[in-house]
């Protein structure tokens, strides 16, 4: 490791019992935490009562693998650096009674989960899975009665979701088990309620440590402050400008509230980015400067190498990806490895175009994040109506089309198709366009209703492709397959939220539409621009930005936070209309009357070729026109 610069260190060091390092992109807080877990072992601290938790097995691993090399351990398994779920997994083993479990409890994963609902012939088909809503829900401290109280009346989904909550809660009482869900809250409640058991936990450490502190939710809130509340020492680090899961019940106010909630806490801020460009790190903060919910964090670039950000709009999505294809070839040839490039997109239904183009063009890819077509609500509907035509009322139809209204209604429509139609799989096919297309959630905004229909058009295309539902079937299993299993050198396709905390030399972030980020229906616009601020930082060197004239047969506007990215001055950034000449033909990179121009007027850089007029939406500028 390194050696730590100095604001790593005196946050590494410091004695105060509870601190909160604050650390934006790239500023080395990994490196920051095992420096301070190696710090307070050798300060005289038995490192086997220091805890340190995270949020992922790989990041836990890769914590105590480091700490055990700097410490020269000959096992790192022994070293109590784990995830919030595997530490309350243990304790409630160790002592199921006091939970109210019995001595043999059972963890249900999804197989278990699903079947609930399956045997019971509940079956749910919307785009928030059903346990996503229940596990969000028990994440916030709800029980199944708390959270059919908290809901709108007046939505049919979570009103339907509140009935499988019920269910669901009554299966596992009966089975004696239990979700990943339940395990945090379920020791932080019998922490409280039960003052000996609290203290022979608490008593086993003299510190804790924790990792991306800002995605905290509740319950392991509860639980650090028993630690706190009992002595132990408390070191978080982590960054308000990353929180992005508030349906997993983070929240950006449990990291801003931190030192409301520790009155005594001492906060450090790292104050250097080593990983983007200058050029890109001051974009970035920039974008996020226009947050007013949040803490100000100054850091400056480390790295001296030249940055590159270029904005292009394009007029249409076919030619935005085969731009950025285009793209990625060049830099290939200009020997890139295609490992070191992403495309990032706010919703996984912009990066549909790109795999087929990347496809035809030989460029291999691998796609994270929503990367499977096949289990949106849209394509399990139009699956589980080719299933329903065959076979009529089968668990498999039914499971994939849903038992609610809107399943009905799909069933009811093919039950109308003539029987000859009915008989055929690549006619019935055609009429599933119709069908599954006006099957779209009735509240939906029209941006994502055209996202269905994308969706539900990607899907019988490849229908009609084959003769059988067991021929599509092989063929989504193999696209699958492919997508879980991608070549080694791959260029990334990727949701920003899928791409936190990595980084690559070269990020192309598509999709840059006001409605599709900042995203028509997002209830907090600050939370839309952190997701931008995610995938603008994930960029070392180059920093390509796109977006379309017309998405989804839709006219669109660029996202105001390309001009928040660009600023006044438009500062480093080369940007082109889609009705610029040769607009289409333009790459996402600097071309090279740019680079001459961006030579000549320093760090200028080239300016945009309109000025658009701008509205106030919520108290936050949008754009109202591009002229070019």
């Amino acid at each position: 490791m390194r050696r730590l610069d100095p604001a790593q260190a005196v946050a590494a060091r410091s004695d105060a019992p509870v601190q909160l390092t604050l650390a934006g992109p790239g500023s080395g807080k990994t490196s920051t935490l095992t420096g301070r877990f190696v710090y307070l072992t050798r300060q005289g601290v038995d490192p086997y009562r220091i805890l340190a938790v995270t949020f992922t097995r790989k990041a836990a691993d890769e914590m105590r693998n480091r700490i055990a090399r700097l410490l020269e351990l000959s096992e790192a398994a022994s070293l109590e650096v784990m995830t919030f779920h595997s530490f309350a997994l243990r304790l409630l083993k160790l002592n199921p009674a006091i939970a109210g479990l019995p001595d043999q409890f059972w963890l249900w994963d999804v197989p278990e989960q699903r079947q609930v609902f399956s045997s019971r012939r509940m079956y749910w088909n919307e785009d928030a899975d059903i346990l996503d809503i229940i596990g969000g829900a028990k994440e916030r401290g709800l029980d199944g009665k708390a959270f059919a109280a908290s809901i709108d009346p007046d939505d049919e989904v979570l009103t339907e979701a509140a009935k499988y909550f019920r269910v669901y809660e009554e299966a596992l009482g009966l089975a004696g088990a239990i979700d990943f869900a339940d395990m945090v809250p379920l020791v932080a409640k019998a922490m409280a309620e039960d003052t000996a058991y609290r203290q022979t936990i608490t008593s086993a450490y003299d510190h804790v440590l924790v990792d991306e502190y800002q995605d905290v939710n509740p319950g392991q809130i509860t639980l650090l402050n028993h630690f706190v509340n009992d002595g132990v020492c408390l070191w978080a680090v982590g960054d308000d400008d990353q929180t992005l899961y508030t349906f997993r019940a983070s929240d950006v106010r449990h990291i801003l509230d931190f030192s409301k909630r520790y009155s005594e806490a001492v906060t450090h801020l790292l104050d250097r980015n080593y990983r983007s460009a200058p050029e890109i790190v001051r974009a970035a903060k920039r974008l996020i400067g226009h947050n007013r919910v949040r803490m100000n964090k100054d850091y400056q670039p480390v790295v001296s190498t030249p940055g590159e950000i270029v904005i292009r709009g394009y007029a249409t999505p076919e030619i935005e990806a085969r731009q950025i294809a285009r793209a990625i070839i060049k830099l290939i040839g200009q020997g890139a490895t295609a490992d070191s490039i992403v495309v990032l997109y706010r919703s996984s239904a912009i990066g549909l175009p790109f795999r087929g183009i990347l496809q035809e063009l030989r460029i291999p890819f691998a796609v994270r994040g929503g990367a499977d077509l096949f289990q949106s609500a849209a394509a399990r509907l139009v699956l589980g109506a080719l299933t329903y035509l065959r076979d009529g009322e089968s668990a498999e139809a039914m499971s994939r089309i849903g038992s609610n209204k809107r399943g009905e209604i799909v069933r009811d429509q093919l039950d109308r198709l003539p029987a000859d139609i009915r008989g055929d799989f690549q006619v019935s096919a055609k009429h599933l366009r119709d069908i599954i297309g006006g099957a779209v959630p009735g509240r939906a905004s029209g941006r994502e209703k055209a996202e269905w229909h994308a969706i539900v058009a990607a899907i019988v295309e490849l229908a009609l492709t084959c003769k059988t539902l067991p021929e599509l079937e092989s063929k989504i299993a193999d696209q699958s397959h492919s997508l879980r299993n991608p070549p080694n050198n791959a260029v990334v396709l990727s949701t920003i939220h899928s791409a936190k905390g990595l980084e690559w030399d070269t990020v192309f972030l598509a999709g840059l539409e006001d409605g599709v980020l900042p995203h028509i229906n997002a209830d907090d616009v600050e939370e839309e621009r952190r997701v931008a601020y995610v995938g603008v930082t994930r960029a070392k060197y180059r920093l390509g930005l796109t977006y379309v004239a017309e998405r989804y047969g839709d006219y669109a506007r660029p996202s105001p936070f390309l001009f928040e990215i660009a600023g006044k001055k438009n500062q480093n950034c080369a940007w082109s209309g889609p009705r610029s000449k040769g607009a289409s033909d333009r790459l996402p990179l600097l071309g090279a009357e740019e680079l001459s121009r961006r030579v000549g007027r320093g760090a200028e850089g080239a300016s945009p070729t309109h000025t658009p007029r701008r509205r106030r939406i919520g108290g936050h500028a949008r754009s109202r026109t591009a002229k070019s």
